[in-house]
C-alpha cells in the first residue's frame, strides 16, 4: 500500500499532510485542546502539544519541506484562556526554529493576535488557494473560479464495522474535483464520520457525496471509492 499518494501535482500522505514542492500543508492541529479539559475541571495531561510537535518534525525531516502552512484551527478553545497562548507562542515559536511558517485563520482562532504572528485569511499558493472551510471568503468569484482550493475545518473520517461488529474509525482526505479537505493534523481531534453525518462546512455540503475518500490506515493510504458509493452500501452491507 502507498504512503504517498501523487494527486495533480501534489501529494497526499499517511502523515495527514499535503506536500507541493517545498511546502508541507496541515490543518487543525487545535494546539489547547487539552486545555479546555482542564478548565472544566479534568485531570488531563498537557502531552498534546508535544503529540503535534513530534509530528511536524517527522514530516519536516521525511518531506524535506522548508515552509508549513497551517490550515485553521492553529488552536481550540473559544475563550482566551492565558495557559493555551502561552502554549501556542511556545508551539510556533518552536516549529519556526525548524521553517518557515504560515498560519491561516480558522474559526477556532479567537485572539490569537495576541500572539504576535501574522495570520492570513486565505493563502494563495501558484494554483492553489487555502482556506479553513468554516465560511466562504469574500474574494472575486474569479479567484474562487480559478483556483483549486485546499480546506481543513471538517476533520473528514469514515466509520466502518467489520463482520465481529468492531467498530474502526478512519479520518481520510476527501477528494473532489474543486477542492480537498484535509484531516485534522491534531490525533486526538475527533472526526466527523462522514457517512453517518452531514458536513459542518456550508461550502462543501453542495456536493460532498460526489468527493473520492481516501483512507488513512495502518497499511497505508487506501481509496474507498466516492463517498455517495459509501453511503448506499452502508444500507445494505457493514457499515456503521
Amino acid at each position: 500500500m502507498k504512503n504517498k499518494l501523487k494527486i495533480k501535482d501534489f501529494y497526499i500522505t499517511i502523515d495527514r499532510c499535503l506536500i507541493y514542492k517545498d511546502y508541507g500543508i496541515i490543518s487543525d492541529t487545535h494546539i489547547g485542546f487539552d486545555i479546555f479539559f482542564n478548565e472544566g475541571g479534568a485531570n488531563f495531561p498537557l502531552l498534546q502539544k508535544d503529540i503535534v510537535v513530534k509530528n511536524i518534525l517527522s514530516i519536516i525531516e521525511k518531506y524535506e519541506i522548508n515552509n508549513l502552512i497551517i490550515n485553521g484551527d492553529i488552536k481550540h478553545n473559544f475563550k482566551p484562556y492565558p495557559r493555551e497562548i502561552k502554549l501556542l507562542k511556545e508551539f510556533i515559536d518552536f516549529v519556526k526554529e525548524y521553517v518557515n511558517v504560515i498560519l491561516i485563520k480558522g474559526n477556532h482562532d479567537t485572539f490569537i493576535s495576541s500572539t504576535g504572528y501574522e495570520v492570513y485569511d486565505y493563502f494563495i499558493l501558484d494554483n492553489y488557494l487555502i482556506f479553513h472551510g468554516d465560511k466562504y471568503l469574500k474574494v472575486s468569484n474569479d479567484l474562487l473560479e480559478k483556483k483549486y482550493w485546499i480546506l481543513g475545518h471538517e476533520h473528514p473520517s469514515i466509520k466502518l464495522r467489520d463482520e465481529v461488529g468492531a467498530i474502526i474509525k478512519f479520518p481520510i482526505y476527501l477528494l473532489n474535483r474543486k477542492y480537498i479537505v484535509l484531516p485534522a493534523f491534531n490525533p486526538l481531534s475527533p472526526g466527523n464520520d462522514l457517512i453517518n453525518n452531514p458536513p459542518s462546512s456550508k461550502i462543501i455540503k453542495k456536493d460532498y457525496l460526489n468527493s473520492e475518500v481516501i483512507g488513512i490506515t495502518d497499511i497505508g493510504l487506501l481509496n474507498f471509492g466516492t463517498l455517495k458509493k459509501l453511503q448506499e452500501f452502508a444500507k445494505t452491507h457493514l457499515f456503521f
